[in-house]
């Protein structure tokens, strides 16, 4: 099997960092977490970004190249606000991350990082955060869009049940015109993962129980990370636990088989400053409906659960 070659772009939470812990335990390469604004305070984002290298090190694992590059901490236009009551504090529930070694850092901003990986390798981008960083790197340089491979977005209510106003999910709202310009770029290289992917696929009582005492450092540091966001996601959005909206995104990009719903659609977003922001316009295939433009992602409306907590189970024996 070829070698895959990642950037992870992320609001470094929870989610983000089992993300780059999965594509690791696969043995996939990744080259760089670009941070960007989102889930909680930029400078925590890095924080904890750093972090995660320093814990993979700390067990023993290789990250070779493995850098943190600092990308915008703000949208390209609007102003944002950020979700520590999910996430916590830190972002990572019940940790506080103390970063003993910040050598990983890189001196390139995110946006030059994304580019000049882009010319050496062939690359995925895993895109679990707002979308600013790789719209400013498609802003800089346009060829950007020929030599990434392919873009895997966490992004978007494709039945406008949002998470963050009525209508709209939290990276698309944060920074619509950057989610914009990026879906209206990267045309037919976008896989989509939408909200209400996760929320259908929230990990059950018995599978957090299971995946919690396994008797592994990472089983371990599951429960200590998903606690506060399994809590606020039962008590605040109703759901029967905490979602997966990146892992799953990162699951997919791995393994497609695990997408068993995938519907290639023209999606855009709206980037008013208004009640609609964010909001998710898919030029949906289904009957009722005249599709009027070309698709330009492939959308996933539905996972293999079983199938997804497998994947989630061998990443948690890695270590």
């Amino acid at each position: 099997m070829p070698e895959r070659h990642f950037i992870i772009d992320c609001d470094t939470a929870e989610d983000d960092i089992l993300s780059l812990i999965s594509l690791l335990a696969k043995g996939v390469k990744v080259h760089a977490l670009t941070v960007v604004e989102g889930n909680v305070e930029f400078e925590t984002e890095v924080n904890n970004a750093l972090w995660a290298i320093n814990f993979l090190r700390d067990n023993g694992i290789d990250i070779e190249d493995l850098k943190v590059y600092k990308g915008s901490s703000r949208p390209l236009i609007k102003d944002f606000k950020t979700v520590e009551e999910v996430h916590g504090r830190s972002g990572l529930g019940e940790i506080s991350p103390l970063v003993k070694n910040t050598s990983f850092l890189g001196e390139e901003d995110a946006s030059t990082a994304i580019i000049n990986l882009s010319k050496k390798y062939e690359i995925e981008f895993l895109a679990i955060s707002p979308l600013t960083n790789l719209a400013l790197a498609y802003l800089r340089d346009p060829s950007v869009v020929q030599r990434i491979k392919r873009v895997y977005i966490m992004g978007g209510a494709v039945y406008a049940r949002g998470n963050i106003t009525p209508v709209a999910e939290y990276n698309f709202w944060v920074d619509p015109d950057a989610a914009k310009i990026v879906m209206n770029a990267f045309k037919k290289k976008i896989t989509l993962v939408p909200w209400e992917v996760a929320v259908k696929n929230a990990i059950d009582q018995d599978t957090f129980d299971r995946l919690s005492t396994l008797g592994t450092m990472l089983s371990s540091l599951y429960k200590d990370m998903y606690s506060f966001y399994r809590q606020f996601s039962s008590k605040m959005q109703g759901m029967r636990g905490n979602p997966h909206p990146d892992v799953i995104t990162t699951a997919v990009a791995l393994d497609k088989d695990i997408a068993v719903d995938v519907r290639q659609e023209n999606v855009n977003v709206e980037n008013c400053d208004c009640e609609s922001r964010g909001l998710s316009i898919v030029d949906y295939v289904g009957p009722g409906h005249v599709r009027k433009k070309e698709w330009n992602a492939e959308v996933v409306y539905d996972i293999n659960y079983y199938a997804f907590t497998v994947f989630l189970e061998s990443v948690l024996k890695w270590f």
